[in-house]
């Protein structure tokens, strides 16, 4: 199915975008694709995000599903330059393995450049090469915006000394229930964004049955889900989410047409349960 051009003006609208680099603009909310299960096929909720003109798609070479994604991008005729497209190498494993690791990217995205890509973890013997070849790929513009994932303040700091082209982007676990907030700090301080994901939560830490959020969600006729989604990107930080059905995909993204008070977003900050385990 290919969108007609209204329906995907409609949903552009829908998820606004702000720049995170020259020339970049990165839309507040990408389908995350990566779930319980490694190498699952995602062509098929995938396909139906972008039916729906949704530009954001956040993968990995981990997750083992990238075939699937450029499937679903064929399948549902979508222009390369309208989408937005997030994909990870797995750590900070040096030069050679970084390079082999995107071009590798590249290859099962059916794509000849990225428009975010992120180390997944700091973990590895050597983020200096990693972040040598990322700077590399990003002056050749292979890559349109360089990231991290999982990064803490020790991890940023490590890399600020050395890198010529400062991280954009640090993607890491954060929700209502679970948020750090020092780092979160640390970032807005070295002009890096920040980015959700599990941003509902997950085992004992799901916000669908706290009954705060639910009281806030009932005040405004929306879902607990929408709740939570709203207070991130209310808070100016970027999400991504896995939502594997129509309903999923609209209700999480219909997040832009209420705001919280502020009286709301102090109960909600409240919220803050365990720490955030990685």
């Amino acid at each position: 199915m290919r969108l007609s051009v209204l329906a995907s003006l409609a949903a552009a609208a829908a998820i606004p975008s702000k720049p995170v680099a020259p020339g970049v603009d990165m839309p507040l909310i990408s389908l995350g694709t990566g779930g319980p299960s490694i190498g699952t096929d995602v062509s098929g909720f995938t396909a139906m995000w972008l039916e729906k003109g949704f530009k954001g798609i956040d993968t990995a070479n981990g997750y083992k599903d990238q075939p699937y994604v450029a499937k679903a991008i064929s399948e549902a005729g979508v222009d390369r330059k309208d989408l937005f497209i997030t994909t990870k190498v797995p750590g900070s494993n040096g030069y050679a393995a970084t390079v082999q690791s995107v071009q590798e990217n590249l290859q099962q995205l059916q794509t000849s450049y990225l428009d975010l890509l992120l180390i997944h973890f700091p973990q590895g013997a050597d983020m200096k090469g990693t972040w040598q070849a990322f700077e590399e790929l990003y002056a050749n513009k292979t890559v349109r915006a360089l990231g991290v994932s999982n990064f803490m303040q020790t991890d940023l700091e490590k890399l600020l000394a050395f890198a010529k082209v400062k991280p954009v982007i640090n993607q890491c676990q954060h929700n209502i229930l679970a948020h750090m907030d020092d780092l979160i700090a640390y970032c807005e301080k070295e002009g890096i964004y920040y980015e959700a994901y599990q941003p509902l939560g997950r085992g004992s830490q799901s916000i669908f049955d706290n009954p705060t959020i639910n009281q806030v969600a009932v005040a405004h006729n929306v879902s607990a889900a929408q709740v939570a989604m709203r207070w991130i990107i209310q808070q100016g930080h970027f999400v991504t989410v896995q939502a594997g059905t129509s309903d999923h995909q609209d209700v999480d993204t219909d997040v832009f047409s209420f705001k919280l008070t502020d009286d709301e977003v102090k109960q909600l900050d409240a919220l803050q349960g365990t720490a955030v385990v990685i």
